[in-house]
């Protein structure tokens, strides 16, 4: 069950540049109650967490929570993209490695779209070929670390696609993704990457 957003919840994604309409125009809810299997899944009081809506599958977000646990439970399907109707005769499609990063590159560049996590699998027959006949070029965009260089080369070079990751400079602030850096450095530093990548 869902509930009212706290001050806090909407803290947190504030610092994204994310609004409530945002939130509720991306489907995000707050968690109230959890229930997995008809067994009520424990969640702490003093956790944010957060539940991404797809149809009638919930993803659900902890970001504070250890890594095992960030993301759990979830059945959303491996292959559902967020922002698939985003990508209508683009000249690029911008793919993220994930809805946050997907709803701050939109501020920035309309023509963009998530997958669920950097693997292989969120890349269907389907999601590549509607990528493909919608838009002239892809870039894919993962974080800039080694795990997501390696990932995004590989897909790269499985699907033709180009890439296009945070510059490795802002490892040093921690920052590897869109959502980091628009947090620490406002979207206009995500407009300066594009632009000198002549994406924009």
């Amino acid at each position: 069950s869902t509930r009212k957003f706290t001050n806090e919840e909407l803290e947190y994604w504030n610092q994204y540049h994310q609004s409530i309409d945002d939130l509720r125009a991306n489907n995000i809810y707050s968690i109230k109650s959890l229930f997995l299997n008809k067994s009520k899944f424990p969640l702490k009081e003093t956790e944010l967490r957060f539940g991404y809506l797809y149809g009638t599958s919930w993803k659900i977000y902890r970001p504070f929570a250890d890594k095992k646990q960030k993301w759990m439970p979830n059945n959303v399907p491996i292959t559902m993209m967020d922002g698939l109707e985003d990508i209508r005769d683009c000249d690029v499609a911008f793919i993220n490695k994930s809805k946050k990063d997907y709803m701050v590159m939109k501020k920035v560049f309309p023509c963009c779209c998530a997958v669920q996590n950097e693997g292989m699998g969120c890349f269907s027959d389907e999601n590549v070929e509607y990528l493909k006949e919608n838009s002239d070029r892809q870039i894919l965009s993962f974080d800039s670390d080694e795990a997501g260089v390696k990932n995004s080369q590989l897909i790269t070079d499985k699907f033709d696609f180009e890439y296009c990751n945070v510059p490795r400079i802002y490892l040093e602030e921690g920052i590897k993704d869109w959502a980091d850096l628009a947090r620490a450095h406002g979207l206009a530093a995500i407009e300066k990457v594009l632009k000198d990548k002549k994406i924009i």
